[in-house]
Formats: C-alpha cells, structure tokens, sequence
C-alpha cells in the first residue's frame, strides 16, 4: 500500500490505526480468560478421550495376539494411529508457530501477544496454512472411514464422528472456510479452534477402535470376572467326596453375540450374563439342559457349547438377589429379595452393614447406602448359620447433558433459541433417580463482535445467559463450559463435560 502524500489524509489514516488498535484493546479479561477456558476444557477432554483409545488399542493387540485371524484389525488399528498421530502433530506445531509469533507464553502462561488479530490473519489466510488445514480435515475424514470395509457402518460413522469443516454461509461475503473462520480474530480465540480438531480427531479414533473391536467379537476388553465353582453335585451326605473345578471367569458386559437357552426355552442376557430361574416343585434332583450359541462376525457361523447342570429340591438354603443390578447404588432405593428356602419369612434374620436396609414384608426388603464401597448383607435363622454376601456399592453415574434433546453439533438458530436450559439425562439406568444442575459458564463466540460469557445457577436459563440465547444467529459458536451437577448421594458437586453448538 502507497503512503498518502497529503498532509490530511496521512493524518486521517493515523487516527484510523489509533482507533483499531484502542478497539482491539477494549476487550475485558473475562472474555480473555473464557478463550483459554474453551482452550483448558477441549484439551483435558482429548486426554480422557486418548486414554481410552489407549486402552482400547491395548485390547486389539492382546486379542489379535491370541486369535491370529485378527491380526487384519490390528493392522488397520496401527495404520488409524498413524494417520491421526500424524494429523496431531502438524496441529501442534501450526499451534506452536502461532504461539512463538505471538510472542510465546508469558509468565501467566498464555500468548503474550493473545488479542494480536493479524498474526492468524497472515499465517492462516495470507500464508494458505487454513486452507491447508481444511484440506488436511477432509482428507483425514476419507482416509479414516475408508478403514471401515462395511458399507453400512461406514455410513453410519460418517454421520457420527465429528472430524468434518462447516460449511460457510451462503449470506457471508468470505471468500472460503479460512477466511470465514480465522480473519480478523484474536490470537486467544483462534487457539481454541485449533484444539478442537484435536478433540474431533481423538473423538473418530474412538468411533472406529469400537467398531474394530466389535468386529472381533467385542465391544469392549473383557471388563468384568467371576470366581466360578463347577461341583459334580450340589448336594452331599456324610461321608461323600465333594469334589469341585474352581476358576476364574473373565466376560463382556457388552457382548451381545451370545444366545442362551436351558431346556429349549431362550434365557435373556443381561450385561453380558444369563439369569435362569425356575419354581422348584417337590423334592429330589433336577436336571437341566444348558445351550449356549456364540456368533462369529468373521466366519459369519455359530458355535454351539452344551452342557447339563443339576440340584437338589428340599434341604434349607438361602438365595439373595439384587432385583435390578448386581450392585447398589447410593443415593437411591435398591429393592432386593431374601429369601430361606425351608425357613418361615417370620424366622429369617437379616442384618446390614455399609447400607440401611428395611423391611417393606415377606421376602422384600430396600436398602439405601449412603456411599461408596461395600456393602454386606448377613442372612440367618431357622436353625441355619449365617451366611454374608457382598455388594460393590457406586454413586449414580455421570449423566450426560442435553440442550433439546441434543448434546452438541449444529442446530438451527430458532431451535435454539426457544431453549429454557440444559437437561442431565440419566442413561441406561433402571432407578428412579434425578440429578440437578448446579451451575455452568455459558460463551457465545459471535460469527462477528465481542464473545458474551455468562455464569448461571441452575440448568433453567437466567436473565443473562437468556439474553445471549436469543441473540443467536447462523455462524455463532456457543460454549457450555465447567457443567456442575449433583445427583442423588452426592456429597459434592461433579462437573461434566461441555457442549459445543454451532448455529446454523
């Protein structure tokens, strides 16, 4: 650009630059420090969702190790690592070129230079590094889904996995996606958006790695064990050799690939274990025969394992069920059923530690620990010595957060701005339970302007947060950031992680 030879209109080009730089200066330290919020929380959420790739990728390993025909998941595993591996470290170092343009971090630990507008102007738009960024995203994109043979899951991917470049607004007058997205935008905003392929990208390694790990029969590294006793008979007399094959059972909570059936009647599979139950009728042994069918996805055939098992109908004993799940959970009414085989309800004993237990008459009872650990239940009476059972005891899970039935993405403008607030939704959980929202930060990053950021109590929008609900518009990006909630049993507050939407 030519400088201007008149007097008065140098003067006038020097008072415009005096002016963006006071406006680039008008920006308050709390709008500052929500950028490196955004920035803080994306990044602690790519590190959970890394260790859990981790240990997924652990278990292809040890399962291809041990079954050779899976070795062809194994090695679109490690090619799936490279690929994202490599995709990682050009975005650290695009990170850590505008950082060092920037400055470097000063002694707070952020760019010294963190509102400087031009320097990811020239490195992202001048330079063409954003347009090789989008380039890279949706070259990543194809690559990894093509890692996936089966057409139908690979559709089903593509509209899951969240690695993918919003289109810009057909009304916006950016020539292409880098210009629409990093011209004119501060330092400290453009470092958040980087982070986010980052957590994108960790995100479809998760989606493939289950997929991978289904394929090979599991969903999931075999999660849980039980010590099983396998007697030739379950009942002895005096003098009789008791003879039994003891072992350690490891299974998957998740499978559903097996079927089970005793006497030709289905038995369902809950988490991965079948629950038989019968009404016994007279006295004496019964006998009964056991199937159970594993599917192959890879040979597409079924392998079918038999087995008869046998008990003895008349001696006391005592069974003890939990009627829902194999735990308690704090915070919440846990029914159970105890009962003595032989033994009058009125003569049963039955006493608790690590939870409170009622007696709601007959043979049901409710306990409600009041936190985590163990909990053992002691059942006696009727002549019988006491027999104890334990019970793990786990606070409710973390439930996952909903703004209108939808947990991040793209959403309409007036979609979302009819929303009252944020829901948690407890998932999968058989216990009439409730958690409640305590507080959550909220930012609005503007397709243009100043981000607005809003503290609110409660998960029913306040005045504030109301307000830059309504000012939504297609290209803002809003933010709920350090979700507390607290459920039943809780003692403190829990935070979740944040949504991300995108107007649209």
């Amino acid at each position: 650009m030519s400088i201007p030879k008149q007097p008065r209109q140098l003067m006038i080009n020097l008072m415009y630059i005096v002016l963006t730089a006071l406006l680039a200066l008008n920006v308050s330290a709390e709008i500052l420090q929500a950028f490196f919020s955004i920035d803080r929380s994306l990044g602690e959420s790519s590190q959970v969702v890394q260790h859990s790739n981790e240990q997924m990728m652990e278990a292809i390993r040890q399962e291809a190790a041990a079954y050779p025909q899976f070795t062809i998941y194994l090695r679109k595993a490690e090619e799936l690592q490279r690929q994202t591996q490599a995709f990682r470290q050009s975005l650290d170092s695009l990170r850590a070129g505008i950082v060092e343009e920037a400055g470097g971090l000063g002694p707070d630990g952020q760019p010294v230079r963190k509102m400087d507008k031009d320097i990811p102007t020239r490195i992202l738009v001048n330079e063409g590094q954003g347009e090789a960024l989008e380039r890279r995203v949706r070259e990543l994109r194809e690559q990894l889904l093509s890692l996936v043979e089966e057409e139908q899951q690979r559709r089903l991917l593509a509209t899951s996995i969240p690695l993918n470049i919003p289109e810009v607004p057909e009304t916006s007058d950016k020539k292409g996606w880098a210009q629409y997205t990093f011209q004119q935008m501060p330092v400290a905003a453009v470092l958040p958006i980087l982070r986010k392929f980052e957590n994108d990208v960790e995100v479809a390694e998760s989606a493939i790695l289950n997929y991978f790990l289904s394929q090979m029969g599991t969903s999931l590294v075999l999660d849980a064990y039980v010590p099983v006793i396998a007697s030739e008979k379950n009942y002895v007399i005096s003098g009789e050799e008791f003879r039994s094959e003891i072992f350690l059972a490891a299974y998957s909570t998740t499978a559903d690939n097996i079927r089970v059936s005793v006497d030709g009647r289905p038995v369902p599979v809950e988490e991965g274990k079948a629950f038989f139950s019968t009404r016994a009728s007279g006295l004496g042994e019964r006998t009964h025969r056991l199937l159970i069918e594993l599917e192959d996805p890879l040979k597409d055939t079924v392998q079918r394992f038999e087995k008869t098992f046998s008990y003895l109908v008349g001696e006391r004993s005592v069974a003890v069920s939990a009627d829902k799940m194999n735990v308690l959970y704090v915070g919440v009414e846990n029914p159970l059923t105890i009962s003595a085989a032989g033994v009058p309800s009125s003569q049963v004993r039955v006493q608790a530690e690590g939870t409170a237990l009622s007696h709601l008459g007959g043979s049901r009872y409710m306990a409600k620990p009041g936190q985590p650990g163990e909990a053992r239940i002691t059942v006696s009476g009727g002549g019988m010595p006491p027999s104890t059972f334990r019970y793990r005891v786990k606070r409710i899970p973390d439930p996952a957060m909903e703004l209108g039935r939808k947990r991040g993405g793209r959403i309409e403008a007036a979609t979302f701005r009819a929303q009252l607030g944020i829901i948690p939704v407890l998932e999968n959980f058989d216990f009439e339970a409730r958690c409640n929202v305590i507080s959550f930060e909220l930012v609005r990053v503007p397709k243009g302007g100043d981000i607005q950021v809003a503290r609110n109590n409660g998960g029913r929008f306040e005045a504030e947060a109301q307000r830059i609900v309504r000012n939504a518009a297609p290209g803002d990006v809003y933010y709920f950031n350090e979700i507390k909630v607290k459920c039943p049993g809780d003692t403190y507050s829990r935070e979740l992680n944040g949504m991300i939407f995108t107007i649209i």
